[in-house]
């Protein structure tokens, strides 16, 4: 998987989590969607580094370490949900 379709399954699964406790997320919500939702199994080290970079990318927000999409951010969420038929 790609470099770019791996930042896209960070951003989807922190769309899902966020869709479904109605509030910004912490990585290990981040983590545990990538694992169940998205199939994909990442440390915590490395998904925080896409963190960062994604929130200078304008795709994501922190919130005190917790963490939620941008306008931008969750029109990638939804397009790579409905790509992997997810």
């Amino acid at each position: 998987m790609g470099d770019k379709k791996i930042e896209h399954a960070v951003i989807a699964a922190l769309g899902v989590i966020e869709d479904d406790i109605g509030e910004p997320v912490n990585i290990d919500e981040i983590s545990l969607s990538l694992r169940s939702d998205i199939k994909i199994k990442l440390n915590v080290s490395k998904i925080a580094s896409l963190l960062q970079k994604l929130e200078k990318e304008g795709y994501i927000e922190n919130h005190n370490n917790k963490f939620s999409l941008s306008k931008t951010g969750g029109e990638i969420a939804d397009n790579f949900l409905e790509s992997q038929d997810l």
